[in-house]
């Protein structure tokens, strides 16, 4: 929804509707009992269902899957390509009201739907890293990006097989913008919001038809989301985005993804699911008469005074209905979030949460620090330790003890739960430690202690683990962390 001051007056558009359905080349309008062209915004390719009248079975077994329809709809003479297609699915049906053939299929995108993205990067801009993931893409595919804009909006992304959709809506929403295929296979990739179609609108007293459910549905709302991921040495990685208009109200959603393998990809997962759960717009359903330049992600006026409604309003997916039941061509729009969009999130998440990780964060701690100790960017201080191919180390054999010190870690609140794993050897007479005053103070957590939770004895904020090595005397020992997290809140 775009917000605005401008006052609109609608001037009538002269309509005279012509259209065209094309079946592997063969005009078949005058055929079509009833049509639907599905285009969303961000969710994936488009749709398509045609009805077709089969009273004598002209029809029967002479299209195959894999032939290719198109939708022309204008007001001039059908030549505005509305969809390309290509069919998956034929079915004959016969009933008291008659013989029909019934078509289904995908957009001719659908290729990109059945594409799985194997590709890591550190802050790279988010049109950058769409860009890179559909070069991945088979050149025969035949996907351009000419339409995609440049964007500020930096993230890291670790992805492993993961279906191209799920990465693109990963990249709309952390960095909200809005993507769709065109019907050349050029991507379109645009500031949510950015884009006013100026030659379309939805006024009542006009082409306005109807419009149901409008209203802003709350009830998947949520306040914070935890996602979990996995570091390379399998421990776990924690980050919590939650909203700063929360209040007393928490509404949770937990997100496991074993492809978030650092805690800035945590992060930026967690933040882009964030924001499909907070600050939801007006949603609603509306049918006019055909709209013909209007496309997914763009902006047009709806006036409908009877209901109070006038703004600027997204149209996240676009359905054009034509055939003879239909009364001719209507557009369905689905403003600001997709009818069916919320189920197939929450089925997102759904499957998400299925993804197996080992270590699982019973304590509901919001974050974590990890170290893995492949560089010193995590180190305070060594005193007799050193970090040898990615593990922390006693810096001789001769020495007996001891003691690093990370960086400081300084979190918004005051730190009230934490929980240390670890991943080594022989560290079982070593010594671990945290501080939340900057290591003025330190609390010892035993290793029998690890995936515990333990409270911390002062109130501070500003934390540091200290981990003290130790060789025990009569033992042939040498300590090693590879790797190790602490779990906070």
């Amino acid at each position: 929804m775009r917000n605005t001051n401008e006052l609109y007056i609608p001037i009538p558009k002269v309509r005279n509707t012509h259209c065209k359905v094309e079946i592997a080349g063969d005009d078949m309008t005058k055929y079509v009992k009833e049509s639907l062209w599905v285009k969303p915004c961000n969710e994936g390719i488009g749709t398509f269902k045609i009805v077709i009248f089969n009273a004598k079975g002209q029809f029967t077994e002479k299209y195959s899957p894999g032939d290719i329809v198109k939708f022309y709809a204008d007001n001039l003479n059908a030549t505005r390509l509305q969809f390309w297609g290509r069919i998956d699915y034929i079915k004959y049906d016969l009933s008291s009201d008659g013989q029909f053939l019934e078509i289904e299929g995908r957009h001719r995108a659908y290729l990109s739907s059945e594409f799985l993205v194997c590709y890591s990067t550190a802050l790279q801009s988010t049109s950058d890293i769409l860009k890179a993931i559909i070069d991945r893409m088979p050149a025969s595919y035949g996907f351009t990006y000419t339409n995609v804009g440049d964007d500020s909006h930096f993230m890291d992304v670790e992805w492993n097989y993961k279906p191209f959709w799920d990465c693109v809506n990963e990249l709309c929403n952390y960095a909200q913008w809005d993507c769709y295929v065109d019907e050349n296979l050029d991507f379109h990739y645009f500031k949510a919001n950015s884009i006013l179609n100026s030659e379309e609108a939805i006024s009542e007293g006009d082409n306005f038809i109807s419009v149901k459910e409008w209203g802003t549905n709350t009830y998947y709302e949520k306040t914070r989301v935890t996602v979990m991921g996995q570091d390379v040495d399998g421990l776990p990685i924690v980050y919590t985005a939650i909203d700063p208009n929360e209040g007393d109200d928490i509404r949770e959603l937990f997100i496991k993804d074993t492809s978030a393998n650092t805690e800035k990809k945590v992060k930026d997962l967690a933040d882009s699911k964030l924001s499909e759960f907070i600050d939801r717009p007006p949603q609603a359903i509306t049918e006019s008469y055909g709209l013909e330049t209007l496309n997914p992600g763009d902006n047009l006026w709806i006036l409908v005074p009877r209901q109070k409604i006038a703004g600027q309003y997204k149209a996240y997916q676009i359905t054009h209905k034509f055939g003879s039941s239909i009364g001719g061509w209507r557009t369905v729009l689905n403003i600001e979030k997709e009818d069916v969009g919320i189920g197939k999130m929450l089925q997102t998440v759904s499957k998400k949460s299925e993804l197996g990780i080992e270590n699982e964060n019973v304590n509901k701690l919001n974050y974590s620090v990890n170290f893995n100790f492949s560089d010193e960017s995590k180190t305070y201080s060594h005193a007799s330790t050193q970090l040898l191919n990615s593990k922390l180390i006693l810096d001789s054999d001769v020495a007996t003890e001891g003691t690093w010190i990370s960086t400081l870690k300084t979190t918004d609140d005051n730190i009230t739960g934490v929980e240390i794993r670890a991943d080594g050897k022989d560290i079982w007479g070593s010594e671990f430690y945290f501080s939340v005053n900057n290591g003025n103070d330190w609390q010892q957590i035993d290793v029998d202690d690890f995936n515990n939770l333990i409270a911390p004895a002062l109130s501070g904020n500003q934390l540091r683990i200290k981990v003290k090595l130790v060789r025990v005397s009569g033992w042939n020992l040498n300590p090693e962390v590879e790797s190790l997290v602490l779990l906070y809140s």
